[in-house]
């Protein structure tokens, strides 16, 4: 698919799904109409819309209230976060000392998980041990993504947030040395974290593990790329939103549900990676009871009954240039995040992919982007394990690569890039199934011993020969298998050989979970 075309509503969606994208992504429409009713709320928690509850702890402000901004009228940028944790790891992993290996580093992530991951199921703070871990196992992490950054000649090293990483490897067609992932466990470290916390965010990278030890896939903390690079993604940001028709272009993607019954707007992105909203706000009330003379403060009221007869323009519009700020920030945030680790950020979105063309003067997707667009068969289908078996055929993997460098020196437009992969996939896929005809078929007493001679020979000369007869029918045998061998070894040096293995680990997958 073209990412900078429009999609149609029975072509299968971008996202992978395999559904088509009328009932997956392609549906636009608000989840509710403005006013709509809620249901009775749950125990602990609020309807805000028909379909979104939120908890009642998520609710309270602190006691010392919250600062009030008056709206702008235009989008603005915002200040990005990070913490005392980000900067003191960005000290701790500027020392001397010299960086792991990625594998070394796997296996001690993996190790370190696992540990986490049996911690008990309570709320309880982890202990001072658990968080220096945590603390020097991302301090080594970033040690180890800036040797590779500075490495000759670099590695590829992508970077995405949405995608799981077994996924994303596979559609992007094995194109990456490595993989950067959020590091859930350190964000989940800085958020003050309990026991339970922790052994979640550790199960997410367990998933993985496989990949994690064998160093495809490198958590890293997204808190010290904001304390490197925050003042570039402002400075983006502020660019990006003085560009009258991005900003536009951006605005026209906005899906709003709202005004809900209690008051809220509920914003997301046409075509974002996820389907549901991942921004809301409250319609305030001012108490004019409450103002208080000198000190500036009031009380407000908010989850108040929708009025039909209230005019809601001015505050969706200022809901609308707030989550056009948002939306291009979260952008420049995830691509500065990736030069920080010295990686190539590749959109899993179509939002996305067209919110960076629109900001690419060339218009021109890198490799692995066009190839996340393209169709893909069997790659992307591999769970963790079975994938780490593809990648040990290194030759047949870089073979992967070059044939995808050739196929993109003459497409230039970004459908251009992803037909030439996508018919590479498809030929390599077609070239797959007769190399697996002829392996079935080419069984080596077939290629090796024609007519059962040197089985022949090798029985007569245990019976009769002794030990030189044993061996001279041996070495009759090995000469015969050679050729055989030596075309077998050659066949899996080929890319088409990592879509035999691939649908191999997919059957054995299948068979373990129907047995």
């Amino acid at each position: 698919m073209d990412p900078l075309s429009k999609l149609g509503r029975n072509e299968r969606c971008w996202c992978g799904s395999g559904d088509k994208y009328k009932y997956c992504h392609g549906d636009h429409r608000p989840a509710s109409a403005p006013g709509a009713p809620v249901p009775p709320d749950p125990v602990g928690g609020t309807y805000v819309s028909p379909t979104v509850t939120i908890a009642n702890g998520a609710l309270t402000i602190d006691k010392g209230g919250a600062p009030i901004t008056m709206p702008t009228g235009a989008p603005r940028s915002r200040a990005v976060e990070y913490t005392n944790w980000d900067t003191e790891l960005v000290r701790s992993a500027s020392s001397a000392d010299p960086p792991l290996a990625p594998t070394v580093l796997g296996r001690l992530r993996v190790e370190v998980m696992r540990r986490l991951a049996a911690l008990p199921e309570d709320d309880q703070d982890p202990s001072d041990a658990i968080k220096q871990a945590i603390f020097h196992l991302a301090a080594e992490s970033l040690r180890t993504v800036s040797a590779l950054a500075a490495a000759t000649p670099k590695p590829s090293v992508l970077w995405n947030e949405e995608l799981d990483p077994a996924v994303f490897l596979g559609r992007t067609l094995l194109l990456a040395d490595h993989i950067a992932m959020p590091d859930h466990v350190f964000q989940s470290l800085v958020r003050r974290a309990s026991n339970r916390a922790l052994r979640r965010a550790a199960e997410q990278h367990l998933v993985v593990s496989e990949l994690v030890a064998m160093g495809v896939v490198i958590p890293v903390p997204m808190g010290v790329a904001m304390a490197v690079g925050g003042s570039a993604v402002v400075k983006l940001t502020d660019a990006d939103l003085n560009n009258p028709a991005l900003v536009s272009w951006v605005r026209q993607q906005l899906i709003l549900e709202g005004p809900t019954a209690r008051e809220a707007l509920l914003v997301r992105a046409a075509d974002d990676f996820s389907k549901d909203a991942e921004k809301f706000w409250f319609h305030a009330h001012i108490d004019p009871e409450s103002v208080k003379n000198g000190d500036g403060r009031f009380e407000s009221r908010m989850l108040q009954p929708y009025d039909p007869n209230f005019d809601y323009a001015p505050w969706i519009k200022q809901v609308s240039d707030s989550a056009v700020g948002y939306y291009v920030q979260r952008t420049n945030e995830r691509a500065v995040t990736s030069d920080v680790y010295g990686a190539e950020y590749v959109a899993a979105s179509l939002f996305e992919a067209r919110l960076l063309s629109r900001r690419r003067s060339d218009h021109e997707l890198v490799a692995a982007q066009a190839a996340l667009w393209a169709d893909v068969p069997q790659l992307p289908s591999l769970s963790g394990p079975d994938l780490v078996k593809v990648l040990q055929n290194e030759e047949a993997v870089e073979d992967l690569r070059r044939q995808v460098r050739a196929s993109l020196t003459t497409a230039r437009a970004p459908g251009e890039q992803t037909d030439a992969l996508t018919d590479l996939a498809h030929q390599l896929e077609a070239s797959s199934h007769k190399l697996e005809k002829f392996a079935a078929s080419d069984r080596l007493w077939q290629a090796a011993l024609p007519g059962g001679l040197g089985t022949a020979s090798l029985l007569i000369g245990t019976v009769t020969g002794g030990i030189p007869a044993i061996a001279a029918g041996s070495l009759g045998l090995l000469a015969g298998v050679a050729p055989y061998l030596g075309a077998r070894a050659s066949r899996r040096r080929e890319a088409a050989y990592l879509f035999v293995a691939a649908r191999r680990r997919s059957r054995r997958g299948r068979a373990r979970r129907s047995g």
